[in-house]
C-alpha cells in the first residue's frame, strides 16, 4: 500500500525499481504488487522513510469502502496491526482523525509504531474493547468493525486456520461479533457510515449478522454486502457490508 501523503505509485515504482526491485500495478487505487522478491520488506527502499506499508488487497477495498473523507472523524474498533486504519488515514490526506482501537496494548502498540514510520499524525491508537461502549470517544462520522472471526478467508496463508475452526467457534464468533456490533453502533453519527467486514466466508459471521444489525438498530444497508473470495483473484477472501445510520 503506497503512502499517498508521501508519494505516488509510479514514484515508489521508479524507487524500487532503481533497486532490482520489479512491481505491476493493481486494479485498488494506490497499491503496487511486488514481483519476484523474497527478501525481508524491512530492506526495502523506501520502507524506513515510511513511503509503504504491506497489506492485502481485500483489505485495502474494505478501508476504501469507508469513503473516508478529508476532516473527518473515524473509528477502527478492531484495528491491530493497523493496515487498514494507515490506509484510511492515507485517503483522508493525513487530516481529521483517527482513532484506532485495539484490546491488548502490545498490540496497539504495533498501530502506534507504524503510524509512526508513516508519518499519519492524524491516527491516535488507544487500547479499548470493542465490545464495551465508551462514551468518552464521542461520535464519529465514519465507523469501521473489522471484528473477530474465524479467518477461513486467510486460509491460503495460514493453514493451520481448517485445524482449529469448527461449527462450535463459529457460532460462538457469531455471538461475539453481534455483542461487539450492538455497541459500536452507537459511536456512528446520524447519516453516518459503518462498515461491518470479517476475513472469513460463512453466513453466520457475515450476511446472517448484517441482517441482524438491520433489523435491530436504525441501519439501512448501502447496496448490497461484498463477499469477495481468495479464488477471485483478488487477495483473501473477505466480507463487506457498509451501512448508514437512520436516525
Amino acid at each position: 500500500r503506497v503512502n499517498t501523503t508521501k508519494t505516488d505509485c509510479d514514484s515508489l515504482a521508479r524507487l524500487l525499481a532503481s533497486h532490482s526491485v520489479a512491481t505491476e500495478f493493481t486494479d485498488v487505487d494506490g497499491s503496487l504488487r511486488i514481483v519476484g522478491h523474497s527478501g525481508a520488506v524491512e530492506r526495502l527502499a523506501g520502507y524506513s522513510e515510511g513511503l509503504f506499508h504491506v497489506q492485502d488487497l481485500s483489505s485495502q477495498i474494505c478501508a476504501a469502502s469507508l469513503d473516508a473523507r478529508e476532516n473527518m472523524r473515524v473509528l477502527d474498533v478492531c484495528a491491530a496491526p493497523g493496515g487498514k486504519s494507515f490506509t484510511v488515514a492515507e485517503i483522508m490526506n493525513g487530516t481529521g482523525e483517527v482513532v484506532s482501537c485495539d484490546l491488548y496494548e502490545h498490540r496497539v502498540k504495533l498501530i502506534s509504531d507504524g503510524a509512526k514510520r508513516l508519518g499519519l499524525g492524524n491516527i491516535s491508537a488507544r487500547t479499548a474493547d470493542a465490545s464495551v461502549y465508551d462514551p468518552l470517544l464521542g461520535e464519529f462520522d465514519r465507523v469501521l468493525c473489522d471484528a473477530p472471526c474465524s479467518g477461513l478467508g486467510i486460509i491460503g496463508r495460514k493453514p493451520d486456520i481448517k485445524y482449529n475452526v469448527t461449527y462450535e467457534k463459529i457460532k460462538e464468533l457469531a455471538l461475539l461479533q453481534r455483542k461487539i456490533l450492538s455497541t459500536v453502533w452507537e459511536y456512528v453519527k446520524k447519516d453516518g457510515i459503518l462498515i461491518y467486514s470479517t476475513c472469513t466466508v460463512t453466513p453466520e459471521e457475515n450476511a446472517e449478522n448484517t441482517e441482524w444489525l438491520v433489523n435491530n438498530y436504525p441501519f439501512e444497508l448501502i447496496g448490497k454486502p461484498e463477499q469477495i473470495m481468495p479464488q477471485d483473484g483478488t487477495g483473501d477472501g473477505f466480507y463487506i457490508a457498509r451501512l448508514k445510520r437512520t436516525e
